[in-house]
């Protein structure tokens, strides 16, 4: 059960997001301690090149025709969705890769919960740019952007999680997906 290689963009994409979302994750938990308030410039700026790096996969997805993949709604895609569900729940992995499937399906969910997290995180940006002293203009308007961040946030950690468990255990099951996605290579190994 090999995981064919992936396309280099849709790599690149991944390591820049994995890496960002991944220290995004990291410092929010610790941000809420007033001694640690010196990670927000960074998270902020990390937070920038998360939402450009999810706009890219967003336009990336929709040139190569890759959103029916992610979102299958249609009445076959649901029946595979439904179908690898009730394989899971009896032990069976379904299969990773580029294809209508579950795993494909959760990915579209973890970019939707990634996409939510950009844009509150850019709105809020731009009420508190950085240097900026002193509260945002519209203070109400700021702390319903502040819960709607943390929100999807705490959906991005259900799915960062959950896609890194999976990942283990298909790499764990022989599945080599961490060769397939995080090579560095033009082409990856088979």
């Amino acid at each position: 059960m090999a995981t064919p290689p992936w396309d280099f963009k849709i790599r690149a994409l991944h390591w820049i997001i994995a890496l960002t979302v991944a220290f995004q994750q990291l410092t929010s938990l610790a941000m809420s301690d007033p001694g640690t308030q010196y990670l927000f410039p960074y998270h902020q700026w990390a937070g920038l090149l998360a939402a450009l790096a999810t706009l890219v996969f967003w336009l990336h997805s929709y040139a190569e025709y890759d959103l029916p993949i992610l979102f299958p709604w249609g009445r076959a895609g649901r029946d595979v969705l439904f179908g690898e569900a009730l394989g899971l729940l009896r032990g069976r992995l379904p299969p990773s890769g580029k294809r209508v499937g579950l795993s494909s399906f959760v990915h579209g969910l973890g970019l939707l919960a990634l996409s939510g997290c950009a844009l509150t995180g850019v709105v809020m940006f731009s009420m508190i740019p950085p240097g900026h002293q002193g509260p945002p203009g519209d203070a109400i308007a700021f702390t319903r952007y502040t819960l709607q961040h943390k929100f999807f946030g705490t959906l991005l950690w259900a799915y960062f999680v959950g896609h890194l468990g999976f990942s283990l255990l298909h790499q764990a099951r022989g599945n080599n997906v961490f060769g397939a996605i995080f090579s560095l290579r033009r082409q990856p190994p088979l």
